[in-house]
């Protein structure tokens, strides 16, 4: 299961404005409306980073993994968890991991994060992978899903791979918007009970 691992720091972005025209049944993730600012991760961010954490995952993985162990996941363990990775950020850093946030101006809250960096895996098939990547639900369709997407990776060199559900059919079809593809390759999560494939961007 794609998930945040140690994080690193950059350069602040600025707010861009978004296109407040939207079609009538237009996907969730073919964003547009609305404002936000990309900026790195950094203290201070704990507590809203592991509640929106939490709020993500039981709003997209119900039905996908172990019900329990979904259920079970509360806050505070996903802030604590927070609270150790940003102690980290410096020695993330220096490993090439990048860690972003997506801030709605208007509320000034979290409203997605994700991270990449070197490959965590054996025999990877790209030089970076995308570990991590959440945008919560009432920020679908604003435009701030591809703003964070291409911030993340967009400055990487070469090709770039990702881990998702296997029955994400939603995100799988925002991916292949960016184009990533599968590539047959599937891994079960026993942790989440979880099939994961594997999409890769050239």
């Amino acid at each position: 299961m794609p998930d945040s691992g140690e994080h690193a720091f950059d350069s602040t972005r600025g707010v861009r404005q978004k296109n407040s025209s939207r079609a009538p049944g237009q996907d969730l993730y073919n964003e547009q409306v609305s404002s936000y600012a990309i900026r790195d991760i950094r203290p201070g961010d704990e507590e809203q980073l592991g509640r929106a954490h939490v709020a993500v995952w039981k709003a997209t993985y119900a039905g996908m993994m172990n019900s329990a162990k979904l259920d079970a996941v509360q806050p505070q363990d996903r802030i604590e968890r927070w609270e150790r990775i940003i102690a980290g950020l410096d020695e993330a850093s220096s490993r090439g991991v990048r860690a972003r946030c997506a801030i709605d101006i208007a509320s000034s809250r979290i409203a997605g994060f994700a991270t990449s960096g070197p490959p965590r895996d054996d025999n990877p098939p790209a030089a970076t992978e995308l570990w991590s990547f959440n945008v919560l639900p009432q920020h679908h369709g604003t435009g701030v899903a591809t703003e964070l997407l291409d911030d993340v990776i967009g400055r990487r060199d070469g090709s770039v791979y990702l881990w998702v559900a296997a029955g994400n059919d939603r995100a799988i079809t925002f991916y292949r918007k960016h184009r990533f593809e599968l590539d047959g390759t599937t891994v079960f999560d026993a942790e989440w009970e979880c099939l994961d494939a594997r999409m890769v961007r050239a």
